[in-house]
C-alpha cells in the first residue's frame, strides 16, 4: 500500500503529533474521494468520542461541480440517519494534492 504524507508546514508532524493529510492509494474518480474523505472524517471524530451527527457545518470543495452533484449520494449516506449540516460546495480549479478532486472541512459539536 502506498503512502503520501502531507506536511503543510514544516515541523508540524513532529510538534503536534499529526500530519495534515495522509493520502493511501487516493482512488481517482471524485464519488470514490468523498466516500473515502467521509470515512476519515468519520474516524477522525471516533477518536474524539463524536460522530457525524456532531457535525454542524461542512465545507466541500471540488474539482469538477458537476461530478460531486452525481455524488450525491455518498454525501448523503455519510450523515444517513443524523440531521444534515448547514454546507457550502464550492467548485475550485485544484487541490493541495494533483490528484485531489475532492477537499471536505467539517466543523462538529458535541454538546449538540
Amino acid at each position: 500500500m502506498s503512502r503520501e504524507v502531507f506536511e503543510a508546514f514544516a515541523g508540524q508532524q513532529a510538534r503536534f503529533g499529526y500530519s495534515q493529510a495522509v493520502a493511501v492509494d487516493l482512488p481517482d474518480d471524485l464519488a470514490e474521494q468523498m466516500a473515502l474523505a467521509y470515512r476519515n472524517i468519520a474516524d477522525t471524530l471516533a477518536h474524539f468520542g463524536a460522530d457525524m451527527s456532531h457535525v454542524v457545518e461542512q465545507k466541500v470543495f471540488v474539482t469538477d461541480i458537476d461530478a460531486a452533484m452525481a455524488a450525491m449520494p455518498v454525501r448523503k449516506a455519510a450523515y444517513a440517519g443524523s440531521q444534515p449540516p448547514a454546507s457550502t460546495m464550492v467548485e475550485v480549479s485544484r487541490l493541495g494534492l494533483p490528484q485531489a478532486k475532492v477537499e471536505i472541512s467539517v466543523i462538529a459539536r458535541k454538546d449538540v
